[in-house]
Formats: C-alpha cells, sequence, structure tokens
C-alpha cells in the first residue's frame, strides 16, 4: 500500500511541471481522486500559464515598433509570469507530496469547476 502512495503522490506532484499532468492520465492509479485533483490543477495551470505566454509574446510583438519600451515591458511581463508560474508550481507540488487538495490562487476554482464538468459529462 506504502508502494501505491508513493506513486500516486509522485504522480499527483509532477502534474504541476509543465505538461507532465499528461502522465496521470494514464498511470494505473488515474481513477484515484488525489491524482485527479492535482491533474486536474496541473493542466489548468498549464493551459492558463500557455495563454499567457502566448499573450506575452503578442503584446511584444506590437510594440515592437520602440525597441526600448519592447525590451522593458518583455522583461517586466516576462518576470512576473514566470515569477508566478513558478510560486504556482511549487505551491501546488508541496501540497501534493503533503496529500493535501489545496486549490491553486486564481487558478484552483478553474480546475475544480472543470473537473465537474467532466464527471458530469461522462455519468
Amino acid at each position: 500500500m506504502s508502494e501505491n502512495n508513493d506513486n500516486i503522490r509522485f504522480l499527483s506532484a509532477i502534474s504541476y511541471i509543465f505538461v507532465f499532468f499528461i502522465v496521470g492520465h494514464f498511470a494505473v492509479e488515474k481513477d484515484n481522486p488525489d491524482l485527479r485533483f492535482h491533474k486536474f490543477q496541473g493542466g489548468v495551470l498549464f493551459g492558463v500559464f500557455s495563454v499567457l505566454y502566448f499573450l506575452d509574446f503578442i503584446l511584444i510583438m506590437i510594440f515592437s515598433f520602440s525597441s526600448g519600451l519592447q525590451t522593458m515591458l518583455g522583461f517586466i511581463l516576462t518576470s512576473a509570469i514566470t515569477l508566478a508560474y513558478i510560486f504556482l508550481i511549487v505551491f501546488g507540488i508541496r501540497s501534493a507530496l503533503k496529500f493535501e487538495q489545496k486549490q491553486l490562487p486564481f487558478i484552483g476554482f478553474f480546475a475544480v469547476r472543470l473537473r465537474e464538468m467532466v464527471d458530469n459529462r461522462t455519468k
């Protein structure tokens, strides 16, 4: 049983690292409630920050007429997005390693709603 808990803990923790939330979808323990919670949060986290990085890129391209403004805006905005992403990754991994189902700030709400929508659709 301890080995199974270690697998769930590991899969839950890596769910927050980039696209590794997909690994939990193919795991033997994929129906475990803890793993489901963390893989949905990891997926929403990845999706939200992918969109933010894309919007950051578009905004930097829009301001390409002014190299000084583009450089400053690009540095500040990209740094802020990256720091927020790292903070949320660490927060998620920490709660996964403790077997806690804490919602991520700003993103956890959407992950819970998405999981409810998926669960209702599969019933």
